[in-house]
Formats: C-alpha cells, structure tokens, sequence
C-alpha cells in the first residue's frame, strides 16, 4: 500500500505513487487514483464488515441445512 506524504505548505498531499500534489480533501490521488491513508482505513473497515457478514450468513446456512437436511444413513 502506497503512503501519502503531507506538504509542510498547506492543506496539501504529495503522491508517494506518482509525486503529484493534490488537495487534502480528496480521497483519491487524481492522476493515479491511489488512495489516502485515511481512505484505505475507511475502505478496510468496509471489507472488515462485509467479511463478517458472510461468516454470518455462512453460519446460518449451515445450521438451516444441519435441521433441514434429513439424518438418516441407510
């Protein structure tokens, strides 16, 4: 993962991908659409509750089919 460098002169970031300044406001490097720390923290913790969520949902199925599922072995 690629890191943003903060300019010292402003509200400023400096793309460590591709070098080009572009305003701390953006989430995205515009030139190379390299995200900002703060987006890649926000992007985890998106995949983090997606991944939950299908643990869960994986979980359940398998509880639905272990009671649905008939058990005798002939």
């Amino acid at each position: 993962m690629e890191t943003m460098d903060k300019n010292v002169g402003g509200n400023e970031l400096v793309c460590n991908h591709c070098g080009n300044t572009f305003d701390e406001a953006n989430s995205y490097c515009p030139s190379c659409r390299t995200p900002t720390p703060d987006q890649q923290y926000r992007d985890l913790d998106i995949i983090k509750k997606k991944f939950i969520y299908f643990v869960v949902g994986i979980a359940i199925f398998c509880a639905i089919m272990i009671l649905w599922l008939p058990r005798e072995i002939n």
